[in-house]
């Protein structure tokens, strides 16, 4: 039920299509394994499951803008090497 309400509350705010609703429901998720320190052990999801802690630098507003490298072997030498995009999650 939390995340669902997280998603709900990220949706509304930046005003995305309900089609997304996946995108949005993964991303708390992802954030909550990896920031959100468990009361009993100190610790984040993520340092229990793998030994070492982590890092959430990467962290990235959800619905901002990104680029995608492009990976495209036909590229010339003046193409752009990337596109823009919209960020709606991790992978």
């Amino acid at each position: 039920m939390y995340v669902q309400q997280i998603a709900r509350a990220m949706m509304q705010e930046i005003n995305i299509a309900q089609k997304y609703w996946e995108k949005a429901v993964h991303t708390p998720i992802h954030i909550l394994n990896k920031a959100h320190i468990r009361p009993n052990c100190g610790k984040t999801p993520y340092e229990l499951w793998h030994g070492k802690p982590t890092t959430i630098k990467h962290f990235k507003a959800f619905r901002s803008e990104c680029y995608i490298k492009n990976n495209d072997e036909k590229l010339r030498k003046f193409d752009a090497r990337a596109n823009e995009g919209i960020f709606l999650g991790y992978s």
